[in-house]
């Protein structure tokens, strides 16, 4: 990374010697973001409803080995409401590279891939049912969310049952966070405010 020093330097007059400047506060060094910051960052916890509990993800099968992440994501944070049924949960990555970014962006842009995906995971609820799925309705919209953000929502209603799975991903810099929301109700959270946090408080490190 190239940087630009620009000096300026003053001119002296001959006139009457100025009174000597205030030294100039120091501006307070941002700490590095890391995955080790994830919990603090995707704490759901104060921005949902109180029905909501924080729920450890290994013990629920979600964590990231349960998930076959890897190291280049973080640990995942699970919050479930039992009335109305709804499991939110989350996860960031952080890439340096160029073109690990370049690819994680393809991904996002790529509407039919997130179809895909939300299609399969209303489904999978409902594997033992033995259930035709040829009616899920799903939108694809872009909320003004750091650098770039999709908003993938999906919903299904079948002998009475409405289900749902919404996706909220979005870039800021080179941090990546991957919002997920299953519900089986009409009612749910939405993504969006959790995601506009979630910008403010990564806004609060350096990257």
């Amino acid at each position: 990374m190239l940087v630009l020093l620009i000096m300026v330097v003053p001119v002296v007059g001959c006139g009457e010697p100025t009174a000597p400047s205030e030294p100039a506060e120091s501006t307070p060094t941002l700490k590095k973001i890391t995955l080790a910051d994830s919990p603090v960052v995707l704490d759901l916890s104060p921005l949902l409803p109180a029905n909501f509990e924080h729920l450890d993800a290994a013990s629920e099968g979600m964590s990231n080995k349960d998930m076959g992440l890897g190291p280049e994501a973080s640990e995942v944070e699970l919050f479930f409401s039992e009335e109305p049924y709804e499991m939110i949960y989350g996860l960031l990555t952080i890439f340096e590279s160029r073109i690990e970014q370049a690819g994680a962006d393809a991904i996002f842009r790529d509407e039919q891939q997130i179809k895909s995906l939300i299609a399969e995971s209303i489904k999978s609820g409902f594997t033992e049912e033995d259930i035709e799925f040829s009616d899920i309705q799903t939108q694809i919209t872009y909320p003004n969310i750091a650098d770039f953000a999709v908003l993938g929502e999906g919903q299904i209603t079948m002998y009475g049952i409405s289900a749902g799975f919404d996706i909220l991903w979005f870039r800021s810099n080179k941090v990546y966070v991957y919002l997920y929301s299953l519900y089986l109700s009409p009612e749910k959270q939405s993504l969006v405010p959790l995601a506009r946090e979630i910008e403010h408080r990564i806004g609060m490190f350096s990257q």
